[in-house]
């Protein structure tokens, strides 16, 4: 049952950390349930509350795996009513993530390795995820283009900087680097995890920040065009870039400024 699961998830194309996550907290359920296919709303309740003392977004993500796994077995036949199906969401309470400042940017640059360069102006410039960062090769390149896939498999285009391009073009002729950009010590493409550790000693924030820093720049500087931002940070819902887009004191002034009374 489990692996028609994970079949399903596929098929529907979410992201490996979704269908990992999902997996870890279905299996847990099931683990201590003798009969999983006859369960209660108050049984699911119970499991959710177990979360209590975590984040919001832990007990909401609880919540949408049992939401999903007993929504996919009623439909797959398995069970005739889904007993999830009246199982509130938690209502998640967000914060504004931290952004990556332009002059904190400057100064990790000046004292940053080529590999480093290329990875702070990827996250910065072009807003690639630190997963989009580690796995960028050569063969998604063209010219100033980058074709990336990103989470749950949505294609764009992204159009570097020429300082950018000129340094991907030095990178990609340094031994070993054909396959990829960033190299490990044992040759290997650079995990995702390590990057992220380059970008916070370099430039003092982690690679999300460097992704906001994007979003938010590209959303003002095209006249606050949301569905272009949407299209450059890869988001299938516009909801989800508008987290990105910070406001900030300069947004305050001229909003006031606009909403002034005519003398």
């Amino acid at each position: 049952m489990i692996q028609q699961y994970i079949q399903s998830m596929t098929r529907r194309r979410l992201s490996p950390n979704t269908i990992r996550l999902r997996l870890f907290y279905i299996t847990k359920f099931l683990e201590h349930h003798a009969d999983p296919l006859h369960v209660t709303l108050d049984e699911l309740e119970a499991y959710v509350e177990e979360y209590r003392n975590r984040s919001e977004n832990t007990q909401q993500t609880v919540t949408a795996s049992l939401k999903s796994f007993y929504r996919w077995a009623t439909r797959a036949g398995i069970i005739k009513i889904n007993p999830a199906a009246d199982l509130l969401n938690v209502r998640v309470h967000y914060h504004p993530s931290r952004i990556a400042l332009d002059p904190d940017i400057r100064s990790g640059l000046v004292h940053a390795t080529l590999e480093e360069q290329a990875m702070i102006l990827l996250g910065a410039e072009c807003g690639l995820r630190v997963t989009e960062i580690a796995t960028l090769t050569p063969a998604m390149r063209e010219g100033r283009w980058l074709h990336i896939i990103g989470k749950g498999r949505v294609a764009r285009e992204v159009h570097t900087s020429p300082e950018l391009a000129h340094i991907l073009d030095t990178l990609e002729q340094l031994p070993g680097h054909r396959c990829a950009h960033f190299v490990g010590k044992r040759g290997t493409p650079m995990h995702s995890s390590t990057v992220w550790r380059h970008i916070r000693n370099t430039v003092g924030v982690n690679p999300h920040a460097l992704r906001h820093r994007a979003g938010t720049t590209v959303y003002r500087n095209t006249g606050n065009d949301l569905r272009a931002t949407q299209v450059f940070l890869g988001h299938s819902k516009s909801a989800t870039t508008e987290i990105y887009v910070h406001v900030g004191r300069d947004d305050l002034i001229r909003a006031s400024d606009a909403s002034r009374l005519a003398a």
